[in-house]
């Protein structure tokens, strides 16, 4: 053990391990979840924004977890930098899934051939590019380079594909509860934005 947690141990009275400390930061972060959720949901609103918008909950969420300042003055702050660095990319990512939900309706129904392929083929590209967006708003630091953090989030989405898988289901766990009970949308960023921040804590300590 070293100083850092001794002294973590003495201020918290040598509570043992599932004591009320770990209870109370269970029940914060689970808190900070929420309030994520709920923010970038109303940010999102525009649909071009939501790339920022999750980049700001991924680093809201990552200060909660290493003990950083968690204040909506921060999360505000990141998403406007955010904003004017990533928009082109969020442009972009929204313009690509504009095109590919417009090849899935022609596909439901039935103008192109091959339309069942093709549904399974564009489903697979959204997912595709859902998990790379949330690898951009993991990935995304202030004063990012875009084309480096773009070309850096395809790379590691490569090279940790059981990261990319969890990512994905993720995506589908939320589109399900989404499906079940609408309202639960206004949980999904702060989901997955958890998501994101642990799948790249997994992979920093693999």
């Amino acid at each position: 053990m070293n100083e850092a947690d001794e002294a973590r141990g003495e201020s918290s009275g040598g509570a043992a391990p599932g004591g009320p400390p770990e209870r109370f930061g269970r029940l914060a972060l689970f808190g900070e979840v929420v309030i994520v959720g709920v923010v970038v949901a109303v940010l999102a609103v525009p649909l071009v924004t939501l790339l920022p918008a999750l980049a700001a909950g991924v680093a809201h969420l990552r200060r909660q977890l290493t003990g950083h300042s968690v204040r909506m003055a921060d999360l505000a702050r990141d998403f406007a930098v955010a904003l004017r660095e990533l928009w082109p990319l969020a442009a972009g990512a929204l313009g690509g899934a504009l095109v590919l939900l417009w090849n899935l309706s022609l596909a439901q129904a039935g103008l192109v051939p091959g339309a069942g392929g093709l549904r399974v083929l564009t489903w697979a590209l959204l997912l595709a590019l859902a998990v790379l967006l949330l690898r951009v708003a993991g990935a995304w630091r202030p004063g990012c380079e875009r084309a480096a953090l773009l070309r850096e989030s395809a790379e590691r989405a490569v090279r940790d594909p059981a990261g990319s898988t969890l990512l994905a289901v993720g995506v589908l766990l939320c589109g399900v509860f989404v499906w079940m009970l609408p309202p639960l949308v206004l949980l999904v960023g702060g989901l997955l934005s958890l998501a994101t921040v642990g799948v790249a804590a997994r992979a920093a300590t693999a």
